[in-house]
């Protein structure tokens, strides 16, 4: 057996907020503020030192999945991902960091709310501010209602379980498939190290897929799977998924 070592690459440069980034909660009148970051951009001490100088509280929480404070990570898409319910407590939420997809799993984690919270987005290597909100995941949003719907009325259903480490999840996909049985439903497993979602043409049969490994498979890929696909998290009972998501 191979050990594997895992090595942080941190960005060397100091962090520090733009004026826009800057401006922008100031005139949001921004009390309390989430911060999130990618594990390179960590080093933080300006930035906190910034925002209290606007007289900002910075509320942070671990991500259940990372090992540091503050660190999010692109499966940290649901509202039971953080140790502490510090989003629904903030007035704004900042992410420091590069690209959309780890900043989306904050959007993502909060489909479940009354209401999505804007994410800020500083990018401090392009020294960049933007802003995602719900807009971003509408369509995501759209199509899980609708896979969910045929979920319930669904015969057969084939349940994906990967084989790779961490994000192998056999003994839920058993279990769910035992309940859908009891249910009426013809549910089969199906296991490989790579979901390649080109081979749902092989299984005609299949309703509608659910997926046990990473979460993203089940919220990004939902737009382009040429069957329904739906997460497991919400699979196990699509009835009371629904309902929330109609808030």
């Amino acid at each position: 057996m191979v050990d594997t070592i895992y090595i942080d690459a941190i960005y060397t440069k100091e962090i520090e907020l733009n004026k826009e980034t800057l401006i922008h909660l100031k005139k949001s009148d921004v009390k309390k503020l989430a911060l999130f970051a990618s594990v390179q951009f960590l080093k933080l001490d300006i930035v906190k030192r910034q925002l209290k100088e606007l007289n900002i509280e910075i509320l942070t929480t671990k991500a259940k999945r990372t090992d540091k404070e503050i660190q999010i990570l692109g499966c940290d898409a649901y509202h039971e991902s953080f140790q502490d319910n510090i989003i629904d407590k903030a007035d704004a939420i900042l992410y420091i960091g590069d690209g959309l997809f780890h900043p989306q799993a904050i959007l993502y984690s909060q489909i479940h709310e009354k209401g999505i919270t804007e994410v800020i987005l500083y990018d401090p290597i392009a020294d960049h501010m933007r802003i995602i909100s719900r807009e971003n995941i509408q369509e995501n949003i759209d199509k899980l209602r609708r896979n969910l719907k045929i979920l319930v009325a669904a015969k057969t259903v084939g349940i994906l379980v990967t084989l790779k480490p961490v994000q192998q999840y056999l003994r839920g996909a058993l279990k769910l498939r035992d309940k859908l049985n009891a249910e009426g439903k013809d549910a089969y497993v199906f296991l490989d190290n790579t979901i390649d979602m080109g081979h749902f043409e092989n299984y005609p049969f299949i309703e509608v897929w659910v997926n046990t490994a990473c979460p993203r498979i089940g919220m990004d890929d939902i737009i382009n799977a040429p069957k329904p696909l739906i997460n497991i998290n919400h699979a196990i009972d699509p009835i009371k998924a629904l309902e929330e998501l109609k808030r």
